[in-house]
């Protein structure tokens, strides 16, 4: 009898370090610290672009982007209507230390998805932090950079 206590006594040992192991490598992913770990990063909005034929609520807000690329769904953002202004939060990046995706060209921009309750139409896009107006590009419209240059 007391040799079943003493494996039992045992196999609860090893499987309490076995849970424990586990809740603190959860918890290092959660901090972003480890193998498993998540690195959250922040941007402040920097243009916002939107289809106003295919998706009016739909935006497309752009943040500064150093690195090669990104994955889809990697960026997220939250915004606070009113009738005549859509405020923009920070952008918040989520990067999994081991998580390999295909992966976004970057070129030196990143975007986050925003559905919007209603269209934008004429509202102003303010960046929250600072109240800054944001500027709003239409797809359907080139930008001036785009234009070609005339030949003489």
């Amino acid at each position: 009898m007391s040799r079943n206590r003493s494996v039992l006594r045992v196999l609860l040992v090893a499987a309490a370090a076995t849970a424990m192991s586990l809740l603190v490598c959860l918890g290092a992913g959660r901090l972003g610290v480890g193998p498993f770990g998540v690195v959250v990063t922040e941007h402040q909005p920097q243009l916002v672009i939107f289809d106003p034929v295919a998706d009016p609520a739909h935006l497309w807000v752009l943040v500064a982007w150093d690195k090669d690329g990104y994955c889809s769904g990697q960026f997220t953002v939250a915004a606070s209507e009113t009738a005549t202004e859509v405020r923009v939060g920070v952008v918040t990046s989520r990067e999994h230390r081991r998580g390999d995706c295909a992966g976004l060209g970057s070129d030196g921009t990143a975007a986050a998805s925003l559905q919007l309750a209603s269209p934008l139409g004429d509202r102003a896009v303010v960046r929250d932090a600072d109240g800054v107006r944001l500027p709003v590009r239409d797809v359907w419209t080139p930008h001036p950079s785009a234009a070609p240059t005339p030949t003489p």
